[in-house]
């Protein structure tokens, strides 16, 4: 039997969308905002006012043909029904819907890999070219793969100086499940250089300009690339530039999909248990591989002189 069963044909999709962006697990999450910015904008004007029984797997894919024709990207479809899924998913867990009716609507194949990674000459270029909040930004973007939301999100309860960790809890990351991030010792060292300036009353890490916590680092980052002449890098592209350093740097690749949280392989879902002491020590050899990639760059520099 539904909960409230006679009013729940009377639900409608902006009722609907309003308890779901009113619960505190979705506000404390990174992509809270751009939830909120699809639902108003595409969203309610659309099914706002129909009732929550009344949307069909039909209407939602008549929706993304349209998508599809205006030229929206693959990738981009997918987040969004993705989105409509979570809505509809907490609907049918409080009992207002039986079936979720974007269950029988499939996601499309992507086929968007990049194969562009940042060279350690490059990633010192850049930093050359950036402010510093942006040098910052990178940084750990580098020599974590942390995604931009998860980096911009991050406070300082989730960094761990003492054992050396970043801890990122469900409502961080993008899968919303939490992980666990080995800090180098040249980003231990940008936290705690952090810390000692922190503002008492913000506990955001990254900050702007007015002691505000950054919202966005898109027009910084690509007017840095632009002026270091680094062509065809998109900050996402971080992400794989780091994953691929952890694995020339020896790491194997269960600990870097724990460390990145990637989830694409289902032996990986049956052996998920890592000690921190494998973590720790993906750091050092991770460490190992930056300097010995920065050295031939230094002694050039050197002999220049």
């Amino acid at each position: 039997i539904l909960k409230s069963a006679q009013h729940t044909d009377l639900l409608t999709f902006r009722a609907l969308c309003q308890r779901y962006l009113a619960r505190p697990a979705i506000q404390r999450q990174t992509v809270y905002l751009w939830k909120s910015q699809m639902l108003i904008s595409r969203y309610l004007p659309r099914y706002g006012d129909s009732p929550i029984a009344t949307i069909t797997p039909a209407m939602l894919e008549q929706y993304r043909e349209e998508q599809r024709a205006d030229g929206l990207a693959v990738a981009t479809r997918n987040r969004h029904l993705a989105l409509l899924k979570h809505v509809f998913s907490f609907a049918v867990q409080e009992d207002w819907l039986e079936k979720n009716p974007c269950k029988r609507v499939k996601m499309e194949k992507e086929n968007n890999a990049r194969d562009r990674i940042l060279t350690a000459e490059e990633f010192d270029t850049l930093q050359a070219h950036s402010s510093p909040h942006l040098q910052a930004v990178n940084l750990v973007a580098y020599h974590t793969g942390m995604r931009r939301g998860e980096i911009l999100g991050l406070r300082w309860d989730r960094v761990d100086f003492r054992k050396g960790f970043v801890r990122l809890k469900a409502e961080d990351t993008k899968t919303n499940e939490g992980r666990i991030i080995p800090m180098t010792p040249e980003l231990t060292a940008l936290f705690r250089c952090k810390y000692k300036v922190r503002r008492l009353h913000e506990d955001h890490v990254f900050l702007g300009e007015a002691g505000k916590p950054l919202q966005s680092t898109k027009t910084a980052f690509k007017a840095a690339c632009r002026r270091a002449g680094i062509e065809g890098f998109r900050f996402h592209d971080f992400r794989h530039t780091a994953l691929s350093n952890m694995r020339r740097a020896g790491i194997d690749h269960l600990t870097i999909m724990k460390m990145s949280g990637h989830k694409t392989m289902e032996v990986f879902k049956r052996y998920n248990s890592f000690s921190e002491a494998d973590l720790q020590e993906s750091a050092k050899k991770l460490t190992l591989l930056l300097t010995l990639a920065r050295r031939p760059l230094e002694e050039s520099q050197a002999n220049s002189l």
